[in-house]
């Protein structure tokens, strides 16, 4: 018996409302009218995915789910779960449901079919068809492509931002027009590239200036009409979904949300098809097997870029499944679904899948996916053999520390060889034994002086500050008195932990059951009551108390509070949507283990709620394994600072912890390699998050548990990844 908990009418919590969540795709199985009902179709060779079907649907705030395949000769459905959690209606495999961002690889599609036909060019600048369009706030159309809107690597922000986003959880019913959402993006200033709703609706304008028709029009005839796709819709600002469709839901941390209802006109022609899983069997099967463009034009779809979130072709994603398949395609999440569909290179092999909710379906998917695709992979190479060997490693000693007393669960993520990989080990909660999921959020604690210092360096570089700018100028009269002189205290020394001041947390505080409520005064005031360590630049010594009066100058420089800063400067640009600022908020967002803390007998106690107002810029931020990699893959890689400023960030200065730069830290490995790193501990999670300057090699882990135990496996899981 799966637990829904439904509710109406009440404030949601965000975590990622996003069209087209990037993420690996996943797949499915056989031919059934009803609810876990096999038509004489059904083969023997399709029961593990079917099973693996099952067990999704079975799965806790999964609804229902539906698969189609097409390999070969062969098509077969499968259907498994509820269309409705109120009525138990079965859900079926002939249901429709809105797509979202598999929308992209229609549009993608008339346009690449248009460069064939040499009506346009993908090297077109985006201001020969839409002039005007894309200028001002450091935009320029005329060096943005029809190539890079397709590709996501135009630097346009994405309009569907948390705050859009939010607001649409809170009202489904809204209606946008293009040039609304258009507008929207424009106002945020351009990010350093990144998945970006705003990039297909421009291409939609484009589509209609080269063409005279909507895009809408063009895909009717060109794709949905030559195919016979009878039950694949644009809905415009339709709210409702056809008769025989099941109802949506989104999961709020754990309640089901009724979202069937809802104004697709947000999601424009960026997300706002609805299709059937057999239809989007034939779209890409037609489309992967060369039957919609010219040999020339699939060479340039297939053609990728890398991204923090994978391989991006023309409206497509090539993904490496963890059995060595690789698969091209497509995922879509909108409110009420998450679906993927897509298949092998040479369209022989296909799938199209669709579960009625939209968060925490993934690792469904991917379970489903891999069944379905397992045993096609070709012999790996040597060098191949050499890194699943290294995979394989790493996850046993996840495994291994995850069997400790003293650490529930683990979480690891990060980026190897380019590819994005995650594990997770052990229990969420010692008391239900649920499992550790690796998309789990968690308190991130200390990592938060990366996001500080990063944002502090943002400002070095457009000359707002300069790192050896005094305290006293930015915050005159805070540090003065008791030994203090902040005049003779510099920016560079906070961010480095040489300030002398000493830090407002202490070993009380470390093993408290409670807080009370904190502001930043109140933090300062706390710190600087006690005397300096030692004269500025004397030494070093790590102090809360540094980031806290960093996070403040930020405030003066900008006016805006330093979470506001990080938020415009990084999370919006990276497409972070699972990370988030605690305030005085005691809950952690989305779906997260319980978070144990040591008391003074080195025993655990659940510590999973409390007051986290004392953590300030020091470290309140909430995070995920996949956002954190995400962010160090673009800060170590050279895309949020220029060369002098990730050379200031990577000169550092002795520390226990390494060469300690400016809101991270150099360690050597035994081997003698080294990453870039910093750690962070709070009541209920120890985190490390880090990687090798260039990017490419990323590792976050996190433990739902505090002590020394903890910090050791995370300090071993990051010696074995690095030394390799």
């Amino acid at each position: 018996m799966k637990p829904f908990h439904m509710q109406k009418g009440a404030s949601l919590t965000l975590s990622a409302l996003l069209i087209g969540t990037l993420v690996l795709p996943t797949y499915g199985c056989a031919e059934a009218g009803t609810n876990q009902t096999i038509t004489q179709q059904l083969k023997t060779d399709h029961a593990k995915t079917k099973e693996a079907i099952d067990k999704a649907a079975a799965s806790e705030n999964i609804p229902g789910v539906i698969v189609a395949v097409k390999k070969g000769n062969d098509f077969w459905s499968y259907a498994s779960g509820e269309a409705n959690i109120e009525s138990k209606k079965p859900i079926e495999v002939d249901y429709s449901f809105r797509i979202g961002s598999i929308t992209k690889s229609f549009v993608g599609v008339v346009t690449l079919q248009l460069a064939g036909e040499k009506k346009l060019s993908l090297d077109d600048s985006l201001e020969k068809w839409l002039p005007g369009a894309v200028q001002g706030n450091g935009y320029d159309g005329n060096k943005i492509t029809i190539r890079q809107l397709l590709s996501h690597t135009s630097g346009i922000a994405d309009y569907l931002d948390a705050e859009l986003k939010q607001s649409l959880l809170q009202n489904s019913t809204q209606t946008f027009t293009a040039e609304q959402l258009i507008s929207r993006a424009l106002k945020q200033k351009p990010t350093t590239g990144g998945y970006s709703n705003t990039n297909t609706v421009l291409m939609k304008l484009i589509i209609q200036k080269v063409t005279g028709e909507t895009y809408a029009e063009q895909i009717k005839k060109r794709i949905i009409g030559p195919l016979q796709l009878k039950e694949t819709l644009l809905p415009d600002d339709s709210h409702s979904l056809p008769e025989r469709s099941p109802n949506g839901y989104f999961n709020n941390a754990g309640t089901l949300m009724d979202m069937t209802q809802l104004n697709p006109s947000f999601a424009d022609s960026a997300g706002g098809m609805i299709s059937t899983a057999k239809d989007l069997t034939t779209f890409f099967s037609a489309l992967l097997g060369g039957k919609l463009l010219t040999p020339e034009i699939q060479k340039e779809m297939m053609t990728t870029v890398a991204t923090p979130h994978g391989k991006f072709g023309l409206g497509i994603q090539e993904v490496t499944l963890p059995n060595g398949v690789t698969i091209w395609g497509h995922q879509g999440g909108i409110p009420g679904f998450t679906n993927f569909a897509g298949g092998t290179k040479d369209g022989e092999h296909v799938i199209a899948m669709s579960i009625n909710v939209l968060e925490g379906a993934v690792p469904h998917m991917e379970s489903i996916q891999m069944t379905e695709f397992s045993g096609q992979a070709k012999q790996p190479s040597t060098v191949d053999q050499a890194a699943q060997k290294h995979r394989d490693e790493m996850n046993q000693l996840i495994d291994q520390g995850a069997k400790s007393e003293k650490i529930p669960g683990i979480v690891a993520a990060g980026l190897r060889d380019g590819e994005y990989w995650s594990h997770a080990a052990g229990v969420a909660n010692l008391e239900q034994k649920n499992p550790m999921e690796s998309d789990f959020t968690f308190r991130i604690g200390s990592v938060t002086k990366a996001f500080v210092a990063t944002t502090v360096l943002q400002l070095a570089q457009e000359e707002k500050l300069n790192l050896d700018d005094s305290v006293e100028k930015w915050l005159p009269g805070v540090v003065q008195g008791n030994g203090y002189d902040g005049n003779k205290i510099t920016i560079r020394q906070l961010l480095n932990q040489t300030s002398g001041i000493a830090s407002y947390t202490n070993v009380e505080m470390r093993h408290a059951t409670s807080f009370p409520q904190y502001t930043v005064d109140d933090l300062v005031r706390m710190g600087l009551a006690k005397p300096p360590v030692f004269q500025p630049g004397a030494g070093w010594d790590y102090s809360n108390t540094n980031t806290v009066l960093a996070g403040l100058i930020i405030q003066k420089v900008t006016g805006e509070t330093y979470a506001e800063q990080i938020k415009k400067r990084i999370l919006d640009p990276l497409q972070m949507t699972d990370t988030s600022f605690s305030g005085s908020n005691p809950k952690i967002p989305g779906q997260h283990a319980s978070g144990y803390n040591m008391d003074k007998s080195g025993n655990l106690y659940d510590f999973t709620e409390y007051n986290p107002s004392w953590a300030n810029a020091a470290g309140e931020m909430i995070s995920t394994g996949k956002d954190l990699t995400t962010f160090f893959s673009a800060l170590l890689g050279g895309k949020l600072l220029n060369d002098e400023m990730m050379k200031q960030m990577t000169t550092g200065v002795d520390s226990p912890h390494g060469k300690y730069g400016l809101g991270i830290y150099e360690v050597k490995t035994q081997n003698g390699k080294s990453y870039w790193a910093h750690g962070g501990g709070i009541h209920g999670f120890e985190t490390l998050a880090g990687g090798t300057l260039g990017g490419k090699h990323v590792l976050v882990t996190n433990v739902n548990a505090v002590g020394p135990e903890p910090v050791q496996v995370n300090l071993g899981l990051f010696q074995k990844e690095f030394s390799r």
